[in-house]
């Protein structure tokens, strides 16, 4: 009975690992689109707003223009390690994607 408990357990980790990257990943790409309403050429300063909101350091950001909006787009890579016997279990990306209206400046 006790691996049963075990694996129940680490699965119950393991998907609450992805939940919460997963909500990096959205709260960071609505910070990256709020800083691309402000400054939509900077492509820096909003990779930089995902990387600070996410709190992730690899992430890629794309963002597409459609005046007067612009979206960007934060993916990341994951894999799910399972760390008893030292595997991993399948590469699967995290993806979020926010439009907003440009500000006039």
């Amino acid at each position: 009975m006790l691996p049963f408990i075990i694996l129940a357990v680490a699965s119950l980790l393991i998907t609450a690992v992805v939940i919460r990257d997963q909500l990096a990943i959205w709260h960071g790409a609505y910070a990256g689109a709020s800083s691309a309403s402000l400054e939509p050429e900077n492509i820096e300063f909003i990779r930089q707003s995902v990387i600070k909101e996410s709190g992730l350091s690899q992430v890629e950001v794309h963002t597409f223009r459609n005046d007067p909006y612009i979206t960007v787009d934060v993916s990341s890579t994951r894999t799910v390690p399972l760390l008893l016997f030292n595997w991993s279990l399948r590469t699967f990306t995290l993806r979020a994607s926010v439009t907003i209206h440009i500000q006039d400046t």
